[in-house]
């Protein structure tokens, strides 16, 4: 089967397209007898199931009649004005389906590239504050029993008071301060913290009991 034509119609239906413009402009007048399948296959350079298919949708258009037997043969020139506002019709669709798809593409690839300036962004915050008396770095050591667990699942502000800003991995740095991803040992905690909060979170991340 032919593929899309470039204006969104296939290959069968810019023929069927062709045909009734001829019928529209009088080179094929109502009634007169159309050359045969392999003939137009021929003009066309198309397969006969191509014209087949043509045929067949200008049949069910009534702009022409197919008479087995006798041949195809021109049925009705107002049929045929209305199957070209039809094919417009779904041409206009069809360019405006990709337009919006060629705009959809366009949207995900600056939505990327925005992210990939806020991490750069978050990333690059976090070294230049980290001398601000508040943010600290925490790392969490082997064998730590939150490890596995999530921000949430330990309730982590309530229990020591600090805030996680970003947790960053040796492959990359993750917001994960919303407490929906599993920590791992090794993970670089950003937290603002007073200098009590950090002695909670040092008893956390040990596993030892709170004060």
């Amino acid at each position: 089967m032919a593929g899309p034509h470039p204006e969104g119609l296939s290959r069968y239906e810019q023929i069927a397209v062709d045909i009734a413009e001829k019928i529209v402009s009088n080179e094929y007048i109502e009634g007169m007898k159309l050359h045969g399948r392999s003939t137009l296959a021929s003009q066309y350079n198309v397969s006969p199931e191509t014209i087949r298919r043509a045929i067949s949708l200008l049949d069910a258009a009534k702009v022409v009649r197919v008479q087995p037997g006798v041949g195809i043969a021109v049925l009705s020139k107002r049929a045929a004005e209305l199957f070209l506002s039809q094919m417009h019709f779904k041409r206009t669709l069809a360019e405006l389906h990709r337009r919006l798809t060629d705009l959809v593409e366009k949207r995900r690839l600056i939505d990327n590239e925005i992210d990939e300036v806020l991490h750069d962004i978050q990333h690059s915050s976090h070294r230049y504050v980290v001398l601000h008396d508040l943010l600290h770095c925490v790392a969490i050591p082997q064998g730590s029993p939150v490890v596995g667990k999530t921000l949430r699942e330990l309730a982590f502000r309530n229990v020591t008071g600090a805030t996680v800003v970003s947790i960053e991995r040796p492959d990359r740095a993750m917001n994960l301060a919303a407490g929906e991803a599993p920590l791992s040992a090794g993970d670089l905690l950003w937290v603002i913290a007073e200098p009590g909060s950090l002695a909670q979170i040092e008893r956390l991340l040990e596993g030892r009991p709170q004060t």
